[in-house]
């Protein structure tokens, strides 16, 4: 059973489309890029293949652990998303998603990346512009201004 917002006129509410979400992760992966860089050239060569492969491990989880708590404590924005006006937000009532949920938002990127990235281009073609790791997820990615607090009536209504 749905869950409807309590907080939030959901009439309002605007989805992100493809292109944009393409962008604002275009705008990560740059950022993402510097800092393994940055995290890599204290140490260009390593003798032992072995060390290599720890190093480069322990960057990966560093970033995905980046990620997810830009996601979680930056009001479901990385700095891409946040230049582009747009956030994570659970999809049935439109607040900022926990660490659990963005772990496993970040898993359901694995699932949308196997079959040529159709996972990531179902964004275009559904009506809540949701990819397959939104679905997994229960997640969706709003205009941040489009997210329009209800307001007490105060007729008991």
């Amino acid at each position: 059973m749905r869950m409807m917002s309590t907080k939030y006129d959901e009439t309002k509410v605007e989805y992100a489309g493809f292109i944009i979400r393409w962008v604002a992760f275009t705008i990560d992966n740059a950022i993402l890029a510097f800092i393994t860089i940055m995290l890599l050239f204290p140490f260009p060569t390593f003798e032992d293949g072995t060390l290599v492969g720890i190093h480069r491990t322990l960057i990966t989880l560093l970033l995905i652990f980046l990620t997810i708590t830009f996601w979680v404590k930056y009001d479901g924005a990385t700095p891409g998303k946040k230049l582009m006006n747009i956030k994570i937000v659970n999809e049935d009532d439109f607040e900022t998603i926990d660490f659990k949920t963005g772990a496993k938002r970040y898993l359901g990127y694995i699932f949308s990346s196997i079959i040529f990235l159709i996972g990531f281009l179902m964004v275009a073609f559904k009506s809540k512009k949701q990819g397959l790791h939104d679905i997994f997820s229960k997640t969706a990615v709003v205009y941040t201004d489009s997210l329009v607090e209800l307001q007490n009536r105060g007729d008991g209504k």
